[in-house]
């Protein structure tokens, strides 16, 4: 039993263009329940979580919040179904279902319909997500920390690599490579600790009240480009920041070097604004070692 589409009324205030179910007819509820359910379930698990659950439950229908959640299972149980739902068993095989007043449509339009569904199912769920980090008890669950282990935490990053269709598809592949840039970039430029911090504050950018500070959110806004240039795999000379640090190896493709060194000789000359990276063990690769004489040395300086 699903918990968010309960009726076939509720149903059909998303679907504008349903013809009416006569008396004894299966209504629509009925005849995707299946695909409502597993939608409805990975719509749970991959946004909403166990813990959040009760209270988008509790939610009146019209909050934003829980419209944007239906919208998305509804989207998606019709692309689920779509399929299967001009298709009947009969004794001899599958038919398709027709009479004399309404036709198949054609895959074209099929294949349109499923599009269609497809980009305003991405729309919703990047409004539910944008939803969900303003609320203050979903943000204090474990659900939170799979969108915030990345610079990029909603689907826009599809947008910013060049893909307009397939927003979600493509996020989820993205998002994994992002998180490898990132990491890269942290373990030799800004700290593993500084990155941590960076993250935090993109998730608290979608409130009301954002803690980045002004140099925070310059460095943001340019490892967050780096990380784009890398994933479009635009290729920009470089040439070595340090002699022991070769960037080539970031998913075989090149990153802007002069970003990077400007990132980093903004945090060494504002100390007091990343402590972490300064008591990080990253700060010590940009530290030049200091000689010291040594008597046993072969040679020695007065």
């Amino acid at each position: 039993m699903t918990r968010l589409i309960t009726s076939d009324q509720q149903l059909r205030r998303y679907l504008p263009n349903a013809f009416d179910t006569v008396e004894g007819e299966t209504t629509f509820h009925e005849k995707i329940l299946p695909w409502l359910d597993q939608a409805e379930r990975w719509v749970f698990t991959q946004f909403i979580g166990d813990d959040f659950a009760p209270e988008l439950l509790a939610m009146e229908e019209t909050e934003p919040l829980r419209t944007c959640a239906t919208l998305v299972v509804v989207h998606e149980a019709f692309m689920r179904a779509v399929p299967s739902l001009d298709l009947v068993l009969t004794p001899n095989g599958f038919g398709i279902v027709s009479n004399q007043n309404i036709a198949p449509a054609s895959p074209h339009r099929i294949s349109r319909l499923l599009g269609s569904l497809e980009t305003s199912r991405d729309i919703a769920i990047e409004q539910l997500i944008h939803n969900l980090f303003l609320n203050s008890t979903w943000s204090a669950s474990p659900k939170r920390q799979w969108f915030s282990a990345t610079l990029f935490p909603n689907i826009d990053l599809a947008n910013l690599c060049g893909f307009t269709e397939h927003r979600w598809a493509n996020y989820l592949g993205l998002r994994y490579k992002a998180i490898e840039v990132e990491q890269r970039l942290a373990e030799e430029y800004i700290s593993p600790e500084q990155l941590a911090v960076f993250r935090s504050e993109v998730m608290s950018a979608f409130t009301d009240i954002s803690v980045a500070t002004s140099h925070h959110t310059r460095v943001i806004e340019q490892l967050r480009q780096i990380v784009v240039t890398a994933l479009q795999g635009n290729q920009v000379p470089i040439q070595s920041l340090r002699d022991i640090v070769d960037l080539t190896a970031l998913q075989g493709n090149q990153v802007p070097i002069q970003s990077l060194r400007d990132i980093v000789d903004l945090m060494r000359k504002n100390e007091t604004s990343f402590p972490h990276f300064r008591n990080s063990n990253t700060y010590k690769l940009f530290e030049p070692p200091i000689f010291e004489n040594q008597k046993t040395a072969g040679g020695y300086w007065f």
